[in-house]
């Protein structure tokens, strides 16, 4: 039986009798806000999704499991891990597992070079939406090292925070706004890649200790 969950879960329940049915709601009815009454059901900033990417998966570039970490622990550090109404999905390459192309912030793995060596890059997109009527896939903004790539997704998510209006969606915002083109704009800084003796870290993924490489074979991941 569920006695607690954590914000953003998902569960079903099978295979209980009827006279349980009482104390199953009772319970997890518990769980649908939290202190500050934000239902569970609202996509927060920090429900980040990603494919298992590199760890697992023979065609990933990207650790897209570590991003996702890292985009969470940057966005508590920041304070904007409840941010509502934002969807963060992460594919470790450019085929649709993490469902990058229809999140409000997307990102996919790709390979950067910059100084004569290999770097591990993402490619960021916004205002993927998907409604009973209309789909829409993520626009380009920019691409990124994967070392900034949880500071870019942060500023995203700060300036949907401060400057949409009440009720307002991700995607109807950032149509106001002037769409990723001009997001980008205030993320171009991120797009610098210092030399490896600047900053080794740049050229290592996220849970890796080695330089970054990139090694494909067959999969079985849709093409």
């Amino acid at each position: 039986m569920v006695d607690d969950c954590n914000l953003g879960c998902t569960f079903l329940l099978l295979l209980f009798k009827n006279n349980r049915r009482c104390d199953c709601w009772n319970r997890t009815s518990r769980c649908t806000s939290n202190a500050k009454g934000i239902v569970v059901g609202a996509e927060l900033a920090r429900d980040v999704v990603a494919c298992p990417g590199a760890d697992t998966c023979n065609i990933a570039i990207t650790q897209s499991r570590g991003l996702a970490k890292a985009i969470g622990d940057e966005l508590e550090e920041q304070g904007l891990a409840e941010v509502g109404g934002v969807r963060i999905n992460i594919s470790g390459c450019t085929n649709s597992c993490g469902q990058h192309h229809a999140a409000d912030i997307g990102l996919f793995g790709v390979e950067r070079r910059a100084h004569g060596e290999s770097v591990p890059g993402y490619q960021l997109l916004l205002g993927g939406h998907v409604a009973d009527e209309q789909i829409r896939f993520g626009a380009k903004a920019l691409r990124v090292p994967a070392r900034t790539a949880p500071e870019a997704v942060a500023r995203v998510v700060r300036r949907f925070a401060e400057e949409r209006s009440a009720a307002e969606t991700f995607p109807v915002w950032l149509d106001r706004v002037g769409g990723a083109s001009a997001v980008a704009e205030g993320l171009a800084d991120l797009d610098t890649i210092p030399t490896p003796d600047e900053d080794g870290s740049f050229y290592v993924d996220f849970d890796e200790t080695g330089p970054f490489t990139v090694s494909v074979s067959e999969s079985e991941c849709a093409t």
